[in-house]
């Protein structure tokens, strides 16, 4: 009886712990996948995870190495295409603010997630 009741528990522990009720890496990794197109993300760290009333906030940092090659293809795709070209402008203008003249530049950010029916997603603000 005594085995049955500890394969019970142990059962009960492993469904536990199985079920993360954090958001995942990846989700943060495929928002910072857009920055491929004006650089290279690298060194990505997840530095603190917290519960605010109804949302999860991630704090995480990573390494940005801002590719001039690449920013010139994009500049010379979007040439016929104005609106595309002052969102890219604003873009780039964000990140050398963050950055400066660094390259790499290491950068702390921020996500807010909130849990639905089909896990977890990205709060824009």
């Amino acid at each position: 009886m005594k085995k049955i009741v500890y394969g019970f528990l142990l059962i009960f522990f492993l469904i536990l712990t199985g079920c993360e009720d954090k958001p995942s890496d990846e989700i943060i990794k495929k928002q910072l996948e857009s920055l491929n197109l004006i650089g290279d993300v690298k060194n990505y760290k997840r530095i603190n995870g917290y519960r605010d009333g109804n949302y999860y906030i991630v704090e995480y940092q990573y390494d940005f190495y801002i590719n001039e090659e690449k920013i010139k293809n994009l500049k010379s795709k979007f040439q016929n295409s104005p609106l595309s070209a002052i969102q890219l402008a604003a873009v780039i203008t964000a990140i050398k603010l963050k950055c400066g003249n660094q390259n790499p530049c290491t950068l702390h950010e921020k996500l807010k997630f909130v849990k639905g029916e089909k896990g977890w997603s990205v709060v824009e603000e």
